[in-house]
């Protein structure tokens, strides 16, 4: 039958009825994908706020007589960031019908790194540094878990969006808002409640201080990387993750050994916790691509719940687990942090929505008519040779 060919139908009312015109396509995709992202969403969300509670927790149950290396359990965990493009590529092929050959998708996620693509010297001058910072950053807090339970450190962990807000500042030269202000001044109080909670000073302190480290150091890396890299796509974000892990496992393996052989790590082939080091590295491993992927497949507010719902599941583990109780200046603290994180969730302009909600007080004269009567009054309060001159 010829497409074109129309059917009449038989009736008149039924001519009425099929001119109506059918519900939009565009309203319909559009409602349907809402719904999706919704769907996705709160399975990202329980995602990152159960990988990121498993990691902690794991990482903390590393430490045991035998064995006390926090950096053999971030190099292990880090080396893991090299499966992240093979895994990317494979599920493009999978999931899409392009064909295209390996070098090729190399060749275009290269981009990231400028016009020449990726070189020896971009990998060593782009990808190296990077790599150190991130190892360092959580070093600090893996090591961090061998003095404060895991609650304190996730807690300490949200505050980098303060930080993340002031290097946007100075680097990025982002606009300053009073809700970012806000947010820094919320996350300085929560890191000296946090630090005042079991006194000024000992182990407490100590990790406390590498808790901060760790969130500076996060927010560091954030920063620099949209600074000096860009908005980068899925592919070349994965493409940059998996030059992390080479370059972490090439390159800084000989620390491991430096803190063996000088006795600042305690681990041996024959007593390797092998179950936790796997389990944390999955679940680290888990956590980053889902922070870094998620926003492709859902909105970007449910990857921040995530990251915050793991900081009260955090607190019931070591709770119900390790029978360790949150005293309420830590819980004041926790809220602190939390509010910080959500005062930059606030949309642009929501200070003008709040001032439509509430009824503000009547405004004043205009600046031109304050300055004008003022300048009468300073000018009537003059002597009268200087006000003739006036």
């Amino acid at each position: 039958m010829n497409r074109n060919m129309q059917v009449v139908p038989a009736d008149a009312n039924e001519v009425v009825e099929n001119t109506d015109e059918p519900p939009s396509t565009e309203t319909c995709c559009c409602l349907t994908d809402t719904r999706r992202k919704t769907i996705l969403g709160g399975i990202a969300t329980l995602g990152i706020g159960g990988s990121w509670v498993a990691s902690t927790q794991l990482a903390q149950a590393t430490y045991q007589p035998y064995f006390h290396a926090p950096y053999l359990v971030v190099w292990f965990c880090s080396v893991w960031m090299a499966a992240t493009f093979p895994l990317y590529f494979a599920s493009v092929r999978t999931c899409t019908r392009e064909n295209k050959p390996l070098a090729t998708t190399v060749k275009e996620c290269a981009k990231v790194f400028g016009e020449q693509g990726l070189t020896v010297k971009s990998f060593l001058v782009r990808a190296a540094p990077f790599s150190v910072l991130t190892v360092a950053a959580h070093y600090m807090f893996v090591l961090a878990l061998s003095l404060l339970p895991g609650t304190d450190v996730s807690a300490l962990y949200v505050s980098n969006v303060s930080f993340v807000y002031l290097l946007s500042w100075i680097l990025l030269r982002e606009k300053f808002a009073s809700a970012g202000i806000m947010s820094v001044i919320l996350g300085i109080s929560g890191i000296v409640l946090m630090s005042y909670s079991d006194g000024f000073g000992g182990s407490s302190l100590l990790g406390v201080a590498l808790g901060v480290g760790a969130s500076a150091g996060h927010a560091l890396y954030k920063v620099l990387f949209k600074w000096l890299l860009g908005e980068a796509d899925s592919g070349q974000v994965a493409l940059f993750m998996t030059l992390l892990g080479l370059c972490t496992l090439l390159f800084l393996w000989p620390v491991g050994l430096v803190l063996y052989f000088t006795g600042a790590e305690i681990w041996g082939l024959h007593a390797l916790p092998w179950q936790y080091l796997c389990a944390t590295a999955g679940f680290n491993f888990a956590f980053i691509q889902l922070i870094n992927f998620g926003a492709a497949f859902t909105f970007p507010i449910f990857i921040s719940v995530g990251i915050l719902v793991a900081v009260p599941v955090n607190a019931a583990v070591d709770a119900i687990v390790h029978n360790k109780t949150v005293s309420a200046i830590k819980v004041m603290a926790i809220i602190i942090f939390i509010m910080a994180f959500l005062l930059l969730l606030l949309p642009d302009g929501w200070e003008e929505q709040v001032r439509k909600v509430i009824p503000c007080k009547k405004k004043g004269p205009p600046q031109e008519e304050l300055f004008t009567s003022r300048s009468l009054r300073r000018i009537h309060s003059c002597s009268p040779s200087r006000a003739s001159n006036a």
